[in-house]
């Protein structure tokens, strides 16, 4: 027999061995199912089982905020409603009544012949502070088919953002005026500019003056004249170039001035105002 005929023959009787013992080990036969099985659809997303989420937050806006999570049946559809029941768990940091409301309360219905069903909720923006994170925590209890053990439970993590409002800055504030000490202002509406305030006693001295908000986060004082209650004294005032910010969230806001005397322009104050509501 030739070298390379007998080379063919082993390899086609050590195949077959070779086959065998790869597929006929117990523990590693590969079947398909159709069952179907109940998750949470955030969970299983890039984010994992604790996505934060910003809602905004306006003076006067929406006292509470509808949201949702998503519950997926994952397999073939069922030509009858899929009952999904589920409980707040108790760790969760956010206060029902207080954070959130739940509109879903302990079970949902994935609809027949449908493949997902939501978990309602109400966040309540009003009553979250800046840099405050509340978590509301969700967990799958029971279901009509079983429910997916690495995607059951999923936190959502409450914070808010404030876009600018002028509403904000609106109403009594203290002005702290750093080498004088702190005094009461009160912020109004100007009719003529829907981004302008008009910032009652400037410098404790009675003056009205304008200040302009911007969307990006600062606020200048436009060249403006007033007179001094105490002295009768002619001085102009506007911004300094830089340092100017607001925080749309606690209306709080910072404006480096300066102050001239009129006629003459000789400074007479380099100062920093910053204004928190009372």
């Amino acid at each position: 027999m030739k070298k390379n005929n007998f080379y063919k023959i082993l390899v086609l009787l050590v195949i077959p061995v070779l086959l065998d013992s790869c597929f006929s080990d117990p523990g590693t036969d590969i079947r398909l199912t159709n069952a179907a099985v109940i998750e949470i659809n955030e969970a299983t997303t890039a984010g994992g089982a604790d996505v934060s989420k910003s809602y905004p937050r306006v003076p006067g806006g929406p006292v509470t905020l509808k949201d949702s999570i998503r519950v997926n049946l994952v397999g073939p559809q069922r030509s009858s409603d899929t009952n999904v029941s589920f409980v707040v768990d108790p760790t969760s940091t956010a206060v029902v009544g207080t954070h959130y409301n739940m509109i879903s309360t302990g079970s949902i219905v994935i609809p027949a012949n449908k493949s997902f069903g939501f978990i309602y909720f109400n966040v309540r923006p009003q009553n979250i502070n800046a840099g405050e994170i509340w978590k509301l925590k969700i967990n799958l209890t029971a279901a009509d088919v079983a429910i997916s053990s690495l995607f059951n439970t999923f936190t959502r993590s409450i914070r808010i953002t404030c876009s600018y409002a002028r509403s904000s800055f609106v109403g009594n504030y203290s002005a702290l005026e750093p080498g004088y000490g702190t005094y009461d202002v009160t912020m109004t509406a100007d009719p003529t500019d829907l981004n302008t305030v008009i910032v009652t006693n400037f410098w404790d001295e009675g003056a009205a003056i304008k200040y302009v908000f911007s969307a990006n986060g600062t606020i200048s004082i436009p060249l403006q004249n007033f007179t001094a209650a105490s002295s009768g004294s002619q001085f102009s005032v506007t911004t300094q170039a830089t340092g100017t910010s607001y925080d749309a969230c606690t209306g709080r806001f910072i404006v480096p001035y300066i102050v001239r005397t009129v006629p003459g322009g000789a400074t007479a104050d380099t100062n920093t105002h910053t204004f928190t509501k009372r």
